[in-house]
């Protein structure tokens, strides 16, 4: 079956309000493995909310409209539904009920114009509203089946897990299934890459095979839909086992995982400590390792450096930690990494150091060098970064990540 959304609201199109009841209600569609092919966000206008719910009719089973059930003017979904099919609104004392509730309960008078919330299309049904005074409305009209929905989360999330989902699974038990998804994240190769060494499986139709690019990593999404979460699942590792068949040595984790988690669980495996030496990224890795609780363990201490040691010595990092002069970029990251781990006594050292090419360009082309030290043998890279810099430097701290994650796990 075949699902599609509309929400209404034009704080939604301003970005005034973030639109959590969408992550909601696809999720829960996911759960119910109907398909979602379009999602749409119409202001507070009834000609342009009765023509989405027109379209939304021409190409799906189910159709969902969240939000324009209040009481006053710009509140126009169910005045779009009644234009959009056809059928008049007429007073429902069900949804009147609901209505009364809320004032009743409070010894609250009610205004005239909160009467609206109790018209229904004719052939219709209200859906309770426990949270608030916004009936719900269900009507099945010439096969198709539509939901008004109140638009605060609290109503919405509480009348879709209640209502809605428990009407749906009795209503088309044989026409449900699920849909699952697994996501691979890899990090150390470029999209255009990965798009051509899975060229054939990204053609997959079920599961379907998405990569989408984030910063400094990819994440592709596998999802498979299926009678029940077995089947789902058996096709989900099937279709992973030839992903990781060609490029299981750039995949650092699934799901919920995350690159500094995995690389505190390596350097916890391995009873490993790690100290950081950062100029270009300012301090920027550190943070990245302390985002995980066993990254933040494993970690010895991150330090800061500037273009000149510090005037006072003892305890203070030594001079080596500072640009080492009469050497190439490289090989003053290399001399840093491993002066950093000396200094913290711990198993591995990672500097990253960064030169501009063109100081003060808005385009500016910066050169960084990435260098680790385990317990003695170096490893450096160098990378050319462009535009602004606070964003070079986050991409910099990544590409240590990154990095560090390949020197552990080879």
């Amino acid at each position: 079956m075949i699902a599609e959304v509309i929400f209404t609201g034009t704080e939604l199109l301003l970005g005034q309000t973030l639109n959590t009841n969408a992550l909601h209600l696809q999720q829960s569609l996911a759960s119910l493995g109907l398909d979602l092919y379009y999602q749409v966000t119409v202001g507070d206008n009834r000609e342009r909310c009765a023509r989405a719910i027109r379209e939304a009719a021409g190409r799906a089973d189910l159709i969902f409209v969240g939000g324009g059930l209040g009481p006053t003017e710009d509140d126009v979904s169910r005045e779009a539904l009644s234009e959009a099919l056809g059928i008049p609104l007429v007073r429902d004392e069900a949804a009147l009920a609901v209505v009364r509730r809320f004032f009743d309960a409070g010894a609250i008078p009610m205004a005239a114009n909160n009467l609206r919330q109790a018209l229904v299309p004719a052939g219709g049904r209200a859906l309770d509203n426990p949270a608030g005074t916004a009936p719900g409305i269900l009507l099945e009209d010439q096969g198709r089946v539509f939901f008004l929905l109140p638009g605060p989360p609290v109503e919405f999330n509480r009348m879709l897990d209640e209502l809605v989902i428990p009407f749906l699974r009795q209503r088309f038990p044989g026409r449900l299934g699920i849909i699952r998804s697994r996501v691979l994240k890899f990090c150390g190769i470029g999209e255009s890459s990965l798009d051509e060494q899975l060229a054939g499986l990204l053609k997959s139709a079920n599961p379907t095979v998405a990569p989408c690019a984030r910063e400094g990593q990819i994440h592709l999404r596998l999802t498979a839909k299926a009678e029940n979460e077995a089947e789902a699942e058996a096709r989900i590792a099937e279709m992973e086992a030839a992903v990781r068949q060609r490029l299981g040595s750039y995949i650092f984790g699934a799901d919920g995982e995350t690159l500094p988690g995995v690389v505190g669980r390596l350097l916890a495996g391995a009873g490993q400590r790690v100290a950081v030496a950062e100029e270009f990224s300012g301090g920027l890795l550190a943070h990245l390792l302390t985002t995980d609780p066993v990254a933040r363990e494993a970690l010895a201490c991150g330090v800061v450096v500037g273009g000149q040691p510090p005037g006072s010595q003892g305890t203070a990092p030594p001079p080596e930690l500072f640009r080492p002069e009469g050497a190439t970029l490289k090989e003053k990251a290399g001399r840093m990494a491993a002066a950093v781990r000396a200094f913290a006594g711990c198993e591995i050292g990672i500097a990253v150091l960064g030169a501009a090419v063109h100081p003060g360009r808005s385009d500016e082309k910066m050169t960084v060098c990435i260098a680790t030290n385990l317990a003695g043998a170096g490893r450096e890279k160098e990378l050319q970064l462009w535009g602004d810099p606070s964003q070079a430097g986050r991409r910099a701290a990544q590409a240590a990540l990154v990095l560090l994650w390949r020197s552990l796990s080879r």
